[in-house]
Parts: structure tokens; sequence; C-alpha cells
């Protein structure tokens, strides 16, 4: 977790923290945009050591979560047969992913500047482009987290027999909880929403 906590403790990430009231009532930008001139994934764009900083410190969050997943949880797998990582940094969860699961086909869906410099792996398609503006088709997508995904993902993911597997860290796991969750539909509730 090292470089989790180098990337959050950089003057960059750090910066935005000072004087953080005054950034907010003054510009109307984000703490990030005002302390830095541009948006966190722009920013990271034009500063390609930042950028691989930010994939890296991603990647230590999947060592720790996915290996868990592949261990308690591989009947979530039990099925899929293509899957997309919607932002899925420098490729680390699938590469696990891959190795657990070779029959699945894994997509890593990121911004065009951080596929192109992922690394090759093979069973993993490398696709750039916008998650909020359009996903890649699949059968099962994987994120670790923001509500705004999640209704790309819906427009991506067939309703009758697709899925999307959330990730996120839990203080305690109920087993009997979790056991059960898989077989809750969560796409969307009566309203059409998450």
């Amino acid at each position: 977790m090292a470089t989790l906590i180098l990337l959050e403790s950089s003057p960059v990430m750090l910066t935005p923290w000072h004087s953080l009231s005054s950034r907010v009532l003054d510009s109307g930008n984000s703490p990030f945009e005002t302390a830095n001139g541009k948006d966190v994934w722009s920013y990271a764009e034009k500063n390609p050591g930042h950028s691989k900083f930010i994939d890296e410190a991603m990647a230590c969050e999947a060592r720790v979560a996915v290996p868990a997943i592949i261990e308690e949880y591989p009947q979530v797998f039990d099925g899929i047969k293509s899957l997309v990582d919607f932002g899925g940094s420098n490729g680390t969860v699938l590469a696990m992913l891959g190795k657990a699961f070779p029959w699945i086909h894994d997509i890593h869906f990121d911004l065009p500047y951080v596929v192109a410099v992922a690394a090759k792996v093979d069973g993993v398609e490398n696709i750039g482009g916008d998650m909020f503006e359009c996903v890649p088709k699949t059968g099962a997508g994987v994120l670790m987290e923001c509500k705004k995904i999640l209704k790309k993902c819906r427009e991506a993911i067939p309703e009758d027999k697709g899925e999307a597997i959330i990730v996120q860290a839990v203080v305690e796991v109920d087993k009997n909880r979790a056991a059960r969750f898989r077989e809750v539909d969560i796409r969307h509730g009566d309203d059409g929403t998450y």
C-alpha cells in the first residue's frame, strides 16, 4: 500500500487541501483544479509521471481486494464470457482475474492515454475511451467505485442476462449476507435507478 500512501501525500494531492474553503468559495472549481490548473484526469494526461503514480496506487488496492474476491467468491464469475474493467488503470485487476478465470474475454477499458501505456497481457484487450460517454458491450463489468459509471454500465450490459460486479472494501464481512448478495437483483429499483 506504500504507493497509495505516497500518492495521497504528494504535493500535487496535498496542495488542494491547503486553504480548502477559500479555494472552493473563490473559483467554484474543484480544489484539485484550483491548486493544479486542471482536473485530476487532465492533469494526469499532461503529466505522465503523475499518471503512472495514480495507476500504481490503484493497483495497490487491487492487489489486496482481487485475491480476496477470487478466493472467497469465485462463483461470481461462473458463466461469464466477457468482462470489462471500467477504469482499469494499469490492468492489474484483469491480469489477476485472467489467471484465475482464463475462459473470460477480458477488456481493459480506460482513457486512451492510460491504455496506450498499459502492459500487454495475454487474454486482455486494451480499449481506450471515456466511460462517461460510451462503454464497450460486455457480459459483465467490474469497477471499484462510482455511481455515475454504473449508469453507463447499465447501458452496456444486457438487462436480462448481464451482470455488474461491484468491488468495495468493507470493515466486516457477514458471510451469510454476502452469499445472498449475488441472488439479489441490484441492477435497478422500481424507479429504474441503481
